[in-house]
């Protein structure tokens, strides 16, 4: 057995000598720590900024190139069918039929406020038995006469 007298002179002879030293501190971790977080970071950022570039690169590769589209024909539709008489369609209230009205083309040219009448009456150098047909010249909505030759002016 070791006695107790040799164990007390271990003891005291191991507590004068200094601790050796510590192989990790808290600055130390605080370092590491930091250090290993901006590598990874860094690798994400390399990383997913190739990715990107290596799919669009895939993509312009792969993908053909844009055509011009023209522009698409109708086809004949399915639904049209020929018929010989054109038959409008009944109607519940009637409806008089009356033809449209012309009108007379106006003149923008500035004309004199003096308003000719034809003669009432046929012309005295007509021959008996015929008469001329009496026309009234055509008349804007303000009433003027409404000139039926060709302007000359542009």
């Amino acid at each position: 057995m070791v006695r107790e007298d040799d164990l007390r002179a271990t003891f005291s002879a191991l507590h004068q000598e200094e601790a050796p030293p510590r192989a990790t501190t808290a600055a130390g971790l605080i370092q590491r720590g930091q250090a290993v977080r901006s590598r990874r970071r860094t690798i994400a950022v390399v990383g997913s900024g190739l990715a990107t570039v290596g799919v669009v690169a895939l993509a312009l590769a792969v993908l053909p190139a844009a055509a011009p589209v023209d522009p698409a024909t109708p086809g004949p539709s399915p639904t049209t069918t020929t018929t010989t008489s054109q038959v409008p369609p009944p109607s519940s209230s009637p409806v008089s039929v009356e033809p449209p009205e012309t009108k007379a083309p106006t003149n923008t040219s500035p004309q004199s406020t003096k308003i000719e009448q034809p003669p009432a009456t046929p012309p005295s150098s007509a021959p008996p038995g015929t008469s001329a047909p009496v026309t009234k010249p055509p008349t804007s909505s303000t009433g003027q006469p409404v000139s039926t030759s060709p302007s000359t002016t542009r």
